[in-house]
């Protein structure tokens, strides 16, 4: 099967599970975007280590024109602050973790784009007795806690598991190629190459459709 009847089912898939089990409305669209381009988001992120602006951005339009619509069709204003703080705070967070390296601008913008949908939808859909800043606090910490635990749990095997092929190399190599191994072996970049917009997708689909 070629990539994209996959992409297209994948889309699909999504697509069905957040409007049919989720009672998505409006402020879905941000949503419904991300499910348009998921597939191929992890699919470059895997082969080419980077996140296509022309993917990512658009995202910003469609959440905002779902919060607009939501805003319009009788869910107030608060959807639309929602989606802005939501994405501006993330966005703030993602700046500062990637000055310190390890994440790409790429990482940074889609992690922006998928707290402003995810807040839209959380604030939508939030129980008219609920107080909404708290579901969305807690929908948009919880795609970025989750996104920085799973993303260090697999970099931690990818060091792991590269430490020990190395070792084994080493091991049946001359001393002098294994004191060269065990020197790359403290290269900071040693997990540089884990991309990180699947796991940000992952954490983001997880929270979308169990919130």
């Amino acid at each position: 099967m070629g990539e994209t009847p996959i992409r297209i089912a994948l889309a699909a898939g999504l697509g069905v599970a957040l409007l049919g089990a989720r009672d998505a409305g409006p402020a879905a669209v941000g949503t419904l975007y991300v499910a348009a381009v998921t597939a191929a988001l992890v699919q470059y992120d895997l082969r080419e280590r980077r996140l296509p602006d022309a993917l990512v951005l658009p995202g910003v339009a469609f959440v905002g024109v779902g919060a607009v619509w939501s805003a319009l069709s009788g869910g107030g204003p608060i959807v639309m602050v929602a989606a802005a703080l939501g994405g501006l705070g993330v966005l703030a967070v993602f700046l500062v973790l990637a000055s310190g390296g390890g994440l790409g601008m790429g990482d940074v913008k889609l992690a922006a784009v998928l707290a402003a949908a995810l807040a839209a939808l959380v604030t939508e859909r939030a129980p008219p007795e609920a107080e909404p800043a708290a579901a969305v606090l807690g929908a948009v910490c919880s795609l970025v806690v989750g996104s920085l635990v799973l993303g260090a749990l697999a970099a931690g095997i990818v060091v792991r598991s590269r430490g020990a092929g190395r070792g084994a190399g080493a091991a049946g190599a001359g001393r002098a190629e294994g004191t060269a191994r065990g020197k790359g072996a403290h290269r900071p970049a040693i997990a540089d190459d884990l991309p990180f917009g699947p796991v940000l997708l992952a954490v983001f689909w997880a929270v979308a459709l169990g919130w």
